[in-house]
């Protein structure tokens, strides 16, 4: 079954399930011939509540992902196939997508549910379907399997197990999840050159009664892992999935690599495979000893280890050496840690912090690991900083192990990897954050002061007189220069923006100082900039994973409908929306287990994390918030806007910008909006040239970065400086050379207008403000986030 069937089929049983499409049999029988489907309508009583259940949801275990389907054919590509087979078959797309690639004479469908029998008799009736338990059906048969190829079900218990013939004549009987027993029962019957692809869970390779510790025995051997995106079979799981091809020999090394949803890394992966060769990153592969294996992800942390030992000037350390005494928490009121001088402790479950004091627990002491530190190789708060830095979380979740809740046990926590500098290094890192804690305070300390001005003023209108002494009092302290520091400061942070928003503060820096009304204008479009590139941001991440974005964006448009919004006349509270909205969406992931935050990683394309945790913080929808009802509340006051009323907006505005400055920190330091110029295939990966738009400067820097993935050069891409993936942006922002100049210039998508044509507004160009005509790409962009 194609996926473009499928995707139809799906409309059927939602119009079907809202009253838009008739139930009755003669118009169902009518609307399915016109796919290509003959049923009888005296059988459709029967197969309408399976359609109904078959397709209930977007996506669940019933929808390949067409990303995967493209994988299955290129693997099957010229390998030659009589006879192939499904074990576990669905509804049949897995088997229409390899029947069509290898032209095979026979195709075998099995399944154990009746309902997908009937169905899949209808929807694939060139197969065979047999109906039954797949291993005694795959026991049965009574010719070889040339291809095998399955999406096999994920944790499935059963009680049973299954006894093969071992390569030196003895039984081997195996007892594993159902899913792996098919594995091995349909490995067992391949032909001597045949192929098995099945799509697994991680628990294949790490589970100690898999049946891949028998592989050996069995003369088995998985010649590829591939790691399939985060995700892929969401919302009917999230947890990690391996597409793996086994075959009916032995092998020393396997080929492991992380797929994507883009058609070229995939292709390059694929190349690397046949080539038996390594690829230039860990995303396009690496060859690894098979029973040594559990994960990409233990790979990609040795890599960062590796990485951080250049950068610490110092190996790794194991906690246990690190540590005089490790208690765990135990169960209980009564229960206390014993008092432990340079201690911290340790969550066991979760991603909260590491603490110093037992007051500052935040779930319960049994939950809990107190960890005493040699005061001779480390301070423990230095300890604890590292562990709960981005890099040392990530540590942390590798170690843990169980499948319920995940977490750390004795033995795990004694083998945390921790990277300490010597203790001269240590102690004045130390000194340093606590000077910086000192300044802090005292910033603090004028900012609560000049807080209880504003509220003096108000309280009591005669205080003014006393008010403004000691303001002028408190700025005589200010010292120009230092006043002057905090200006240039925030120039300078003006340009580690990307372009499209470092270019309106290059207009509101380049607007004559006392032109209030121009000035507090142009902060009031960077805020609203900011709002849709950040939104952009975002629902190129969600979008990136169908089966993902798929609920939220049928919500989004429900509650954007309520408050009057709109993406086709989008505003600053359209986008406003979309940051609060999937902001919180994204601390939702970032909370969650880290498959969840494998999830998230995986749609940024940022493994450290950094970008979706800072435009996911509540403090940048907060400000967002604000300026849009600042704006609001500006635009409806009546008459002239005089100088002073201009200069206090542009005085209010300013201080958003330094919240805005707080709330994304140095998110910018790291994650580059890129451009690319050219690509080209080198040493296994892709070196794609690329414009660097970061600053307010349209010059823009170029550089050569070696990634994983081959850049459109008609689109923009977010880029961690030191990942090998990018983000690929929706076209809603644009930068490039203007149609009446030279320079470059940003602009914003606005609207579509009735003539179907977009606008797009530029908040910096003054030569060409506007910008209206076919641009497709956004036309599809918006089809793309408004039709459900």
């Amino acid at each position: 079954m194609k996926p473009e069937l499928f995707n139809e089929l799906r409309k059927i049983r939602n119009q079907i399930a809202h009253g838009a499409q008739p139930s009755d049999p003669a118009s169902l029988a009518g609307r399915l011939a016109e796919l290509g489907l003959s049923v009888p309508p005296q059988d459709l009583p029967k197969l309408i509540p399976i359609i109904l259940r078959a397709f209930d949801g977007y996506g669940g275990f019933y929808h390949v992902p067409t990303p995967l389907l493209q994988v299955f054919a290129k693997i099957l590509e010229g390998h030659p196939a009589k006879v192939i087979c499904d074990p576990w078959a669905g509804l049949g797309e897995v088997l229409t997508a390899i029947c069509e690639v290898t032209k095979s004479t026979k195709a075998l469908a099995f399944t154990q549910n009746e309902a997908e029998f009937t169905l899949g008799q209808i929807l694939v009736s060139h197969a065979e379907w047999q109906l039954g338990d797949p291993v005694q059906l795959l026991e049965s048969l009574k010719n070889d399997l040339d291809v095998v190829a399955s999406i096999l079900p994920f944790g499935a218990k059963t009680g049973r197990s299954i006894t093969l013939t071992g390569t030196d004549g003895h039984p081997v009987e195996l007892r594993d999840d159902l899913g792996h027993l098919i594995l091995a029962a349909a490995t067992a019957r391949l032909s001597k050159d045949g192929l098995g692809l099945f799509v697994i869970p991680p628990s294949f390779f790490f589970s100690q009664r898999s049946v891949f510790r028998q592989f050996q025995a069995l003369g088995f051997g998985v010649e590829a892992a591939l790691a399939l995106p985060s995700g892929s079979f969401a919302p009917y799981t999230n947890i990690p999935t391996y597409l793996v091809l086994v075959r009916r020999r032995t092998v020393s090394r396997m080929f492991v690599a992380q797929l994507s949803a883009d058609a070229n890394t995939n292709l390059q992966i694929l190349v690397n495979l046949s080539e038996g060769k390594e690829g230039g990153s860990l995303e396009l592969g690496r060859l690894v000893d098979p029973l040594s294996f559990t994960g990409l992800e233990s790979i990609r942390t040795t890599e960062r280890l590796n990485q951080a030992r250049t950068v610490f000037g110092a190996p790794a350390v194991r906690l246990e050496d690190l540590a005089t005494v490790i208690n765990l928490g135990r169960f209980g009121n009564d229960f206390r840690f014993p008092k432990q001088p340079n201690a911290i402790f340790i969550p066991l479950i979760g991603i909260s912090d590491v603490v110093e004091s037992v007051e500052d627990l935040n779930i319960k002491p049994q939950n809990y690991a107190q960890v005493a530190i040699d005061p001779m190789r480390s301070n423990a708060r230095f300890v604890a900083q590292f562990l709960n830095s981005e890099f040392g979380k990530e540590i942390r979740e590798l170690k843990k192990s169980g499948t319920v809740i995940p977490k750390l046990n004795k033995q795990t926590l004694k083998d945390l990897r921790v990277f300490i500098p010597d203790l001269q290094t240590q102690k004045m890192m130390l000194e340093i954050e606590a000077s910086i804690a000192a300044e802090q305070n005292t910033l603090l300390g004028l900012q609560n002061e000049l807080g209880g001005f504003h509220r003096e003023l108000w309280a009591n209108p005669q205080s003014a007189p006393t008010v403004s002494q000691r303001l002028a009092a408190l700025s005589g302290h200010l010292s120009g220069s230092l006043k002057q520091h905090a200006s240039e400061s925030l120039d300078q942070w003006f340009e580690t923006l990307p372009f499209p928003i470092a270019s309106i503060l290059r207009a509101w820096q380049a607007t004559p100082s006392q032109d209030f009304k121009t000035k507090h204008e142009h902060l009031l479009h960077f805020f609203e900039g900011t709002a849709e590139f950040v939104s952009v941001i975002l629902l190129s991440a969600f979008s990136s994973n169908e089966a993902l974005f798929a609920p939220h964006k049928q919500k989004i448009t429900e509650s954007m409908q309520k408050q009057n919004l709109s993406f086709q006349r989008a505003t600053f509270g359209t986008w406003k929306f979309v940051v609060e909205y999937l902001g919180k969406q994204t601390r939702e992931l970032l909370s969650g287990d880290k498959d969840a935050r494998a999830i998230c990683a995986d749609i940024f394309s940022d493994p450290s994390l950094a970008l979706p945790e800072a435009l996911a913080r509540k403090e940048l929808a907060v400000t967002l918030s604000t300026t849009n009802k600042m704006r609001n509340d500006w635009s409806g006051h009546g008459g002239v806007v005089g100088q002073e009323e201009a200069q206090l907006r542009n005085e209010q505005l300013i201080g958003e910008v330094q919240k805005l400055r707080d709330a994304i920190a140095d998110t910018w330091a790291t994650a580059q909006l890129i451009h690319a110029l050219h690509c080209r295939p080198r040493r296994g990966l892709f070196e794609n040239e690329v414009a660097v738009l970061m600053g307010s400067n349209s010059e823009f820097l170029k550089e050569t970065r070696s990634m994983a993935t081959w850049l459109d050069v008609e689109r923009l891409y977010l880029c961690n400086k030191d990942s090998g993936r990018a983000l690929k942006l929706l076209p809603l922002v644009q930068v490039g050379p203007s149609p009446q100049s030279a320079k470059n210039a940003c602009y914003f998508f606005n609207r579509l207008e009735r003539d179907g044509a977009a606008r797009f507004v530029s908040y910096h160009f003054i030569d060409k403000p506007e910008l209206t005509g076919q641009f497709n790409d956004a036309m599809e962009a918006i089809k793309l986030l408004t039709e459900t």
